[in-house]
Formats: C-alpha cells, sequence, structure tokens
C-alpha cells in the first residue's frame, strides 16, 4: 500500500531522526538557512519544529558535527532579547524615533508594555480626506490610501504599496486606529483637513487628547464642536479653524464659549468677524482673522478695544476690498496719517494705549484685491 504525501510529512514530523537527516541534506546541498527552513516548512509542516531549533542543528550540522543523538538538556539556555536588564531595554527604546517604536510594540507584549512605559510625543500629525484620498504624515512619514477600481492602492514610506479590495478610508483607518491608541500619546501640532464629508473620523481621536496646537478644515459645519472637545484644555494652546464663511453665527457663538478657546492663546480664524467680535479675542497673546467687508472699518473703535487687552500681543486682520480701491487711502484719512500716492502701498501708524508707555503699532499693506492690518504692542 503507498503512503499519501500527508501520511509521510507525519511520519517525517514524528520521528526525530528523520526531521534532523532532513536539515542535514540542506546542509550539505548547501542551502541557505532562510530557504532550508522554508522548504522544511513546506515538505513537513509548519508545526514540526521552531525556528530557533531549526537553526541551532542547522548550525551544528554545519560545522561538521553530526551527533543526532546529541543531547541538549545540558546546554545553557539561549538568551533572547527579552533576557536583556529592562534599563538597557528602556536606553534603546529611548533612541527610537516614536514611529519606530509604534512598529516594536506590535512585536510582544513585553516589548509593548517596555514601549507603553514612555511618553510618545510627535512633533506633527496631520491628516487628509478627501473623495478618493486619504493621506496621514507622523513626523516625516507619509502615508497615503488612495480609491482605484478594485478598491484601493495603500502607499507606505518604504515606497512599498498595498492593493487591497476594501474602501480607502476604512483601509487607512486600520493603520491609523492602532496609533491613536498608544499610551500616553501626545502633538504638538495635529492638522486635519477634511474636503469631504465623512463620519468615519468621529471617533478616531482619543479622548482626552494631548495637544498643543491643532488645525482644522472641514465642510461639514457640524463637526467642528466634537473635534475641539477631545482636545485637554488647559494644553491646547493654539487653535486654527478654516473655511468657517459658511459656519452660521449659532455655530460660532457655541465655540467662543468653549473652554478650549477660551483658554488658548493664540487662535486664527477664517472666517468674516465683524468688529465688535474683537472683544471675544481679549484674552488672546496673538489672533488673526478676517473682518466683514460689509463693513466699514472703523479704526478708531479697533484702537479702543485691542488697547483694552492685558494679553495681547500681536494681531493680524484681513480686509478684502473688492467694493473699495482707494482703501489704503480711506484708511491713512482715518488714521491721521498721510495719503498716500499710488507708488506706496504701505502706512504706518502709532497710538499710544492712555494711562500707559505702551503703544499699538499699525502696519497697514495694499494686497490690490485685500489689505492686510498688523497691529503689535510696543513698550
Amino acid at each position: 500500500m503507498f503512503e499519501t504525501m500527508e501520511e509521510h510529512s507525519a511520519v517525517v514530523k514524528n520521528n526525530d531522526h528523520y526531521l534532523k537527516t532532513w536539515i542535514s541534506n540542506e546542509v550539505l546541498n548547501k542551502t541557505p538557512i532562510f530557504g532550508s527552513y522554508r522548504n522544511f516548512c513546506k515538505s513537513v509542516g509548519q508545526d514540526a519544529m521552531e525556528y530557533p531549533d531549526f537553526e541551532f542543528w542547522y548550525y551544528r550540522f554545519y560545522h561538521g558535527q553530526m551527533d543526532l543523538d546529541y543531547d541538549r538538556s545540558m546546554d545553557p539556555v539561549p538568551k533572547t532579547i527579552m533576557d536583556m536588564p529592562v534599563s538597557l531595554m528602556l536606553k534603546i527604546t529611548e533612541n527610537l524615533g516614536v514611529v519606530e517604536r509604534t512598529h516594536l510594540r506590535s512585536m510582544n507584549k513585553s516589548l509593548k508594555d517596555i514601549v507603553d512605559s514612555q511618553a510618545a510625543i510627535f512633533d506633527e500629525v496631520e491628516i487628509n480626506v478627501s473623495d478618493d484620498c486619504m493621506s496621514w504624515k507622523l513626523n516625516d512619514r507619509v502615508f497615503s490610501c488612495e480609491l482605484d477600481k478594485q478598491g484601493c492602492k495603500l502607499s507606505t514610506p518604504n515606497k512599498s504599496e498595498i492593493k487591497s479590495d476594501k474602501n480607502f478610508i476604512k483601509k487607512g483607518l486600520e493603520y491609523l486606529i492602532p496609533f491613536f491608541k498608544i499610551p500616553k500619546i501626545s502633538v504638538n501640532h495635529l492638522s486635519v483637513s477634511m474636503f469631504d464629508p465623512t463620519s468615519a473620523l468621529d471617533d478616531l481621536l482619543p479622548v482626552p487628547f494631548h495637544v498643543r496646537s491643532v488645525n482644522f478644515l472641514a465642510t461639514d459645519k457640524n463637526t467642528i464642536l466634537p473635534f475641539l472637545s477631545a482636545f485637554i484644555p488647559e494644553q491646547l494652546e493654539s487653535i486654527e479653524l478654516k473655511n468657517l464663511y459658511t459656519f452660521n453665527e449659532e455655530i460660532m457663538l457655541k465655540f467662543f464659549e468653549t473652554k478650549q478657546f477660551k483658554q488658548a492663546k493664540h487662535a486664527k480664524l477664517r472666517g468674516y468677524f465683524k468688529k465688535d467680535d474683537l472683544w471675544r479675542f481679549s484674552h488672546l497673546e496673538s489672533f488673526e482673522c478676517e473682518l466683514d467687508p460689509n463693513e466699514q472699518v472703523d479704526f478708531q473703535k479697533i484702537k479702543e478695544i485691542i488697547s483694552t487687552f492685558q494679553q495681547f500681543e500681536a494681531c493680524k486682520l484681513t480686509r478684502h476690498n473688492h467694493r473699495d480701491f482707494l482703501l489704503l487711502q480711506t484708511f491713512a484719512l482715518a488714521l491721521g496719517e498721510q495719503i498716500p500716492d499710488e507708488s506706496i502701498n504701505i502706512i504706518k501708524h502709532r497710538y499710544q494705549i492712555p494711562e500707559s508707555n505702551e503703544y499699538l503699532e499699525f502696519e497697514i499693506e495694499d494686497k490690490v484685491f485685500y489689505c492686510n492690518i498688523k497691529i503689535v504692542k510696543a513698550r
């Protein structure tokens, strides 16, 4: 009766001498060890022998020690990476980049515990989502997942490409979700841009999340408040919100009442604001915003408001001038400065804060379609 391949494999697998003879033949045939182990697993099964044992017998035969009955019980236990002192392993992981550490924590539980004991501080994290691509940047390492005919194509920093039949956002989140689950993770600057409405990122960020500076753009006005709520107010120093032009007044009023905004030091808001809205920036050291082009610029009111700000250092106000191409001349007249001729596009003005030795220095620059109004406190 002839043996089947499965029966033959089982016989070899259960016979220690057969296994060692198989390895010695690979050595005699000068098959490299990794290729030899692949052949071994393919012939007798993945569970026939662990790689460390295979490696021991391979190199023993390679050095001419052909005793198949050698007793290994008296050999010293081989050292592994986990036998290193914890202090040394901590030193090694400290010298790895935070991205490399995120890969290391997936190796085994002991390494994961060591990596997780250290704070993972990222300088920059950037996430962009459109209708056909999701990309993210972890410090200087860039990933992207793009829509294609079969599903999506994932590109990684080492230039490798992975094809998948999954939705491109779902595939990208397989990489991003574990990243944001790293214990003690904190980010100096986080940028999130959602050019296409999606709820896929709603629960992505950990709560609470340690972030110093945030930049956010979304076409869906209902995402701004839940997004900000993830951040620890005492740690969030700078907020930049883009594309606020279509956001209704109710959303903005709620934003101004958030702890995150009230405890921030810097703000940059891309949307139109009236001069009376400037009162809301009284706690900030610096801010940028755009003045409502349908409202006349009242410099006297602006000076009165900003001169009362105790923490103020600097701001930039932008005013679109599509309705008035003589805006710079109008500003000069309002400030009591000499009216410039057409060759001059910058005027300056100094205003002394009442009952103070401090000044507000204005620099107004005509950029043709808009004017930049820079105000700095001088002492």
